[in-house]
C-alpha cells in the first residue's frame, strides 16, 4: 500500500481551481486573455494528478479500506463532527472513473472551448466541480458528504449557465439549482432524523452501520427506530431524486443541455447525476432493512426509466435525446438499488459513464463540425464526412442498447435479471359492489417490473437508433453553407472520444460472470455484500442465457422498428424550433406542467396568507389592542390625584374585604 495521503486526491483539483481562477481574474481586463496553452496544460494536469493518486492508492488497498481523520470540524455540546476520508472499494471505483473521465473531458474541452473568452474561468469551474465530487465520494460521514453534495450543485449552476449572455442558459442554471435545493431539503431532514436516535456520531458511515446492526439485532425499541429510519430513508431518497433526476425532480436535467457539451458529458454522464445512486449504495446497510422504502425506489425508478424513454422518442435536439436517455438509464440504476442489487447499480454507473460520455462528446463533435447546429433533422450523411466521430458514437450506441459484447449488455441485463429475482408479491382482494363475488389473487411485482424494464429497453433502442440514423446515415439535409463547414474534430477532442469508445466496448468485461471474471462483484462485496445478503431473492428458474437472449432481442427489435420508420423514409425539412410540438410536447413537458401547477398552488396559498390571513391577524391584533386600551383607560380614570376619593376607595375596599371574611367564616 502506498503512503500517499488520501487528501492528495481532492487537493490537486482544488489547487487547479485556485490557480486557474487567479489567472482568469488577472486576465479579465486584457484584450487577448490568458494563454490557452498554459491554461490548457494546467487544466488537464491537476485532474490527471488526482487520477494518478487514486490509481496509486488502489494498489494493495486493504479489504476494509483506508480511513483518515484530518481534523475536528464542529465541536459544540451534543454535536461533534470530524473531517475524514474513507477510501474503500466503493469510493475507489467511483473515483477511478470520476477523475479518469474528468481528465478526458478536460482534454476534450481544450478543443471545444478554443477561442472562448472565458477559457480560464471555464476550467476553474471544472476543477472546482471535480474537487466537490471527490469530497462527496471520499467523505466518511453524511455531513461531509453533504458539503460535496452542495458543492456539485453550485458548480452545476456555474457550468450550465457558463454562457450567461443567453437568457435561456441562465434560466436552465437557475432551474437546476432550485430543483436540486428541493431535494437537498430531504437530505438535511434525513440527517436530522438520524441524529434524533443516535446523536451526531451516527452521521459517520461506520458508526451508522454499527448502530443499525445493533438495533436490528435487538428487539428493544426496534419498532420506533425502524419507523424513524424509514422516514429518514424516504428523506434521503428525495435528496437522491433531485441529484439523479428522478420523478418528480427530473425536469432540470434536459434543460441543462443549454450549457457547453463538455459540461453535459461531465455532469450528466459520469459524476453529479450518479451521486444519488452512490448514496443509496453507501447507505445500503440501512436501506435493506426498510422494505417499503426499497419498493418505493423500484417504482419511482421504473416510472422514470419508462417515461424518459418515451420522451426521448420525440426529441429533435441531439443533446436532448441524450439527456432523456440519461434520465432513463438512471431509472435502471434506481430500480437495481430498490431491488437491493447495489453492486449491479454501481456497475451500470460504471459502464454508463463510458458510453454516455462517449455519446455526449461525440454529439459535441457533431455540433462543433456543424457550427452549432443541434437539430438532427438538419443533419444526415455524416458517416462519410466525420468517420471517427461516427464510429465512436456507433460503438457507444451499441453499448447503450445492450448488444452482446458491449458494456451495456453486461450491466443492463444484469439489472433486469436481478429485478426478475426480487421476492415481491402484492396480494389483492376485493368484492364486486352489489354482489357476493369475491376475488383474491397475487401480483408478482418482480415480473411486472421486469417486463416494464424490458419494454423500456426496446424503446431505448428505438430512439437511439433514430439518433444514429438521422445523424450519420442518408443524405445531408442542412444548408450548403453549413455543409461546406463540416470537418472532423481536432485531435484534442478525438483522443478522449476514442478512449471512451474503448471503455464503451470493453468496460463490461469487469463483470463477465459467464467468462469467470467477477472483479466488480468481488470488489464491491466488502461494502455492500453483507447488506445484500439480508434481502431474500427468489429463484429465477431460467438460466442467464435466457435473460441475455431477451435483452438482445429487445435491442434488435428496437433497431428494426427505427430502421423501418427512419431508415429509408424521407425526413421532412425542419421547421421552426427543435422542441417537440403538439401531443408530443404534452408528454415531454408533463412534469414541467406538474411543477407549474405546484408553483401556482403555492403562489395562491401565499396570496391568501398575505391578503386574507394576514389581514385577519391584523384585525384581531387591532381589536385586542383596542379592548386593552379601553380597559386601561377605564382603570386609569380611577387613578386620580384626589386624596378624598382615594381614601373613600380604600375604605370601600377594606369594607368589602371584611364582609367577605365574615361571610366565609359564617359558612365554615
Amino acid at each position: 500500500m502506498t503512503n500517499l495521503p488520501l487528501w492528495f486526491i481532492p487537493l490537486f483539483p482544488l489547487i487547479g481551481c485556485i490557480v486557474l481562477g487567479a489567472i482568469a481574474l488577472i486576465s479579465s481586463g486584457s484584450k487577448k486573455g490568458p494563454s490557452e496553452g498554459i491554461v490548457g496544460a494546467l487544466s488537464v494536469l491537476f485532474p490527471a494528478l488526482a487520477f494518478v493518486s487514486v490509481v496509486l492508492l488502489s494498489f494493495n488497498m486493504p479489504e476494509g479500506g483506508i480511513r483518515t481523520t484530518l481534523c475536528n470540524w464542529i465541536d459544540i455540546p451534543m454535536f461533534n463532527v470530524d473531517i475524514g476520508f474513507l477510501f474503500d472499494s466503493l469510493s475507489r471505483i467511483m473515483l477511478l472513473f470520476v477523475t479518469g473521465i474528468g481528465t478526458l473531458i478536460a482534454m476534450y474541452s481544450l478543443g471545444y472551448m478554443h477561442g472562448d473568452r472565458g477559457f480560464a474561468r471555464f476550467f476553474a469551474y471544472i476543477n472546482l466541480f471535480l474537487f466537490s465530487m471527490i469530497v462527496l465520494v471520499l467523505s466518511d460521514s453524511l455531513l461531509f458528504t453533504f458539503l460535496g453534495w452542495e458543492g456539485v450543485g453550485l458548480c452545476s449552476y456555474l457550468l450550465i449557465g457558463f454562457w450567461n449572455h443567453d437568457v435561456n442558459n441562465c434560466k436552465a442554471a437557475n432551474k437546476a439549482f432550485i430543483v436540486n435545493r428541493v431535494g437537498d431539503i430531504g437530505f438535511l431532514l434525513g440527517m436530522l432524523l438520524l441524529m434524533t436516535i443516535g446523536g451526531s456520531n451516527i452521521l459517520n458511515y461506520d458508526a451508522l452501520n454499527a448502530f443499525i446492526n445493533m438495533i436490528m439485532g435487538s428487539a428493544e425499541n426496534a419498532n420506533i427506530v425502524v419507523l424513524i429510519l424509514s422516514i429518514a430513508g424516504i428523506c434521503f431518497f428525495i435528496g437522491c431524486t433531485g441529484k439523479s433526476a428522478q420523478i418528480p425532480l427530473l425536469t432540470w436535467l434536459p434543460d441543462a443541455m443549454a450549457g457547453p457539451t463538455p459540461v453535459s458529458a461531465l455532469i450528466h454522464a459520469a459524476t453529479m447525476v450518479t451521486s444519488g445512486v452512490y448514496l443509496l449504495a453507501r447507505l445500503s446497510t440501512m436501506f435493506v432493512h426498510l422494505t417499503a422504502v426499497l419498493h418505493i425506489i423500484v417504482i419511482i425508478g421504473m416510472l422514470t426509466a419508462f417515461w424518459a424513454a418515451v420522451a426521448g422518442l420525440f426529441q429533435n435536439d441531439i443533446k436532448k435525446v441524450l439527456a432523456y436517455s440519461t434520465v432513463s438509464q438512471l431509472g435502471y440504476m434506481f430500480m437495481a438499488s430498490g431491488a437491493a442489487a447495489f453492486d449491479a447499480s454501481i456497475f451500470h454507473v460504471f459502464t454508463h459513464a463510458f458510453f454516455k460520455a462517449a455519446l455526449f462528446l461525440g454529439a459535441g463533435a457533431v455540433i462543433h463540425s456543424l457550427a452549432g447546429e443541434q437539430d438532427m433533422r438538419k443533419m444526415g450523411g455524416l458517416l462519410k464526412k466525420t468517420p471517427v466521430t461516427a464510429c465512436v458514437m456507433i460503438f457507444a450506441f451499441l453499448a447503450i442498447i445492450g448488444i452482446p459484447g458491449f458494456s451495456g449488455f453486461w450491466s443492463k441485463d444484469l439489472i433486469l435479471e436481478r429485478l426478475y429475482m426480487m421476492d415481491w408479491v402484492v396480494p389483492v382482494e376485493f368484492t364486486l359492489p352489489l354482489s357476493h363475488l369475491h376475488f383474491s389473487f397475487e401480483i408478482l411485482m418482480n415480473q411486472v417490473v421486469y417486463v416494464v424494464g424490458l419494454l423500456t429497453a426496446v424503446i431505448t433502442a428505438v430512439y437511439m437508433s433514430r439518433l444514429i440514423i438521422l445523424t450519420f446515415f442518408g443524405s445531408y439535409r442542412g444548408s450548403k453553407e453549413s455543409e461546406a463547414h463540416i470537418h472532423e474534430a481536432p485531435a484534442t477532442m478525438l483522443i478522449p472520444m476514442v478512449i471512451l469508445a474503448f471503455g464503451a466496448v470493453f468496460a463490461g468485461y469487469f463483470w463477465a460472470d459467464s467468462m469467470g471474471i467477477k472483479y466488480f462483484e468481488e470488489s464491491l462485496a466488502p461494502v455492500v455484500g453483507a447488506a445484500q445478503a439480508v434481502i431474500h431473492h427468489s429463484e429465477a428458474h431460467v438460466g442467464a442465457a435466457v435473460f441475455a437472449g431477451l435483452g438482445t432481442l429487445a435491442a434488435l427489435l428496437g433497431m428494426g422498428i427505427a430502421w423501418a420508420k427512419y431508415g429509408k423514409a424521407r425526413i421532412p425539412a425542419a421547421k421552426g424550433s427543435s422542441a417537440p410540438q403538439g401531443k408530443m410536447a404534452t408528454w415531454t413537458f408533463f412534469w414541467d406542467y406538474v411543477h407549474g401547477v405546484v408553483i401556482t398552488v403555492v403562489n395562491v396559498i401565499a396570496w391568501v396568507v398575505d391578503n386574507c390571513v394576514d389581514k385577519i391577524v391584523q384585525f384581531v391584533q387591532w381589536l385586542v389592542g383596542g379592548i386593552a386600551e379601553i380597559l386601561g383607560d377605564g382603570a386609569a380614570s380611577f387613578q386620580v390625584r384626589k386624596v378624598r376619593l382615594q381614601i373613600a376607595l380604600s375604605i370601600a375596599g377594606v369594607a368589602a374585604l371584611v364582609i367577605v371574611v365574615l361571610l366565609t367564616g359564617g359558612l365554615i
